[in-house]
């Protein structure tokens, strides 16, 4: 019986490069935040091992504040991946659940310091599904 490795992906870490706030007035902790995650992948031309999840992220609370946050993680798989089907579950599921929590943990930090206009918005937890978009440079 030949066992094979399985493949291992590794995260390179997170790079925010783009972050947006509005405060319009100080948010009353009641009303209602829309909440939308785009998570997007960039797969390298030059190394096929490599990609990126490019995850946009809006909270909306009208009349109160706008944040956008554009959060960009790099991933690696260790070999190259020829089963598809594989390399789409790592792609499609696993890398945006493993960039996620850091995303969340930026918006929380980010939110808490900006005192009383917003408060510290924890954001909840999301699941990932379905095949992302692909971008281009």
């Amino acid at each position: 019986m030949e066992v094979s490795n399985q493949p291992k992906l590794q995260f390179h870490g997170a790079d925010f490069s783009n972050v947006h706030f509005d405060g319009f007035k100080q948010y009353d902790g009641e009303s209602k935040i829309d909440l939308s995650v785009e998570p997007k992948v960039f797969y390298d031309s030059e190394n096929q091992k490599l990609f990126k999840i490019i995850m946009d992220v809006k909270l909306i609370c009208e009349e109160h504040f706008e944040l956008i946050v554009l959060g960009i993680g790099t991933f690696e798989f260790d070999q190259e991946i020829s089963d598809l089907e594989m390399k789409k579950s790592f792609v499609n599921q696993n890398a945006p659940a493993i960039m996620f929590p850091y995303v969340r943990a930026f918006i929380g930090t980010l939110t808490s310091n900006l005192g009383s206009v917003t408060g510290c918005l924890t954001i909840p937890t999301q699941f990932f599904q379905g095949e992302l978009e692909e971008v281009e440079e």
